[in-house]
């Protein structure tokens, strides 16, 4: 009676091609996290951007509402600067802005200061018929630190006499 050989069997895995997927696996997950963790955190410095901007746009918004009559009655927003690197506004009544962060653990807020600087941008009484045109240029910036790195958002208007 011939003597048969039993074929090894093809089905299932070996552990070497086991542990090779689990390798992957886990190269490709820990890939996974840190591009979520990544994109959380550009989206909370997004939106702390956006806070900061809102800041800016309300203070360059009262700047061009203020009634401007001429240089002599100009109101405090459009007060010329004192300083080379602009005045710290105290727009909220301090001398430092509070931005609100909203993330999944909850609200944060971030300390920024608030500057305006106020330039005399006046027309040449050569160029109008009625004198000079009293114009200013006013810009507000808001500098802030989240993370261990340093933020700044920046907007100017310019804003001229009322008639």
């Amino acid at each position: 009676m011939p003597r048969r050989f039993r074929s090894r069997s093809v089905n299932g895995f070996t552990v070497t091609e086991v542990l090779v997927a689990m390798m992957l696996s886990i190269l490709v997950g820990a890939a996974i996290v840190r591009a979520l963790l990544g994109s959380e955190e550009f989206a909370g410095r997004s939106r702390l951007m956006t806070n900061a901007r809102a800041i800016v746009q309300r203070n360059c918004s009262a700047a061009t509402g203020a009634l401007f009559m001429g240089p002599s009655s100009a109101p405090g927003i459009l007060a010329y600067s004192t300083t080379q690197g602009g005045d710290v506004c105290q727009d909220t009544g301090g001398p430092t802005e509070n931005i609100s962060l909203t993330l999944n653990s909850g609200t944060v807020l971030v300390s920024g200061t608030l500057r305006k600087t106020v330039v005399d941008e006046s027309t040449p009484s050569s160029l109008s018929s009625l004198g000079p045109l009293p114009v200013r240029r006013i810009t507000f910036r808001i500098d802030y630190d989240y993370r261990a790195r340093h933020y700044t958002y920046s907007e100017s208007v310019v804003r001229s006499q009322d008639q």
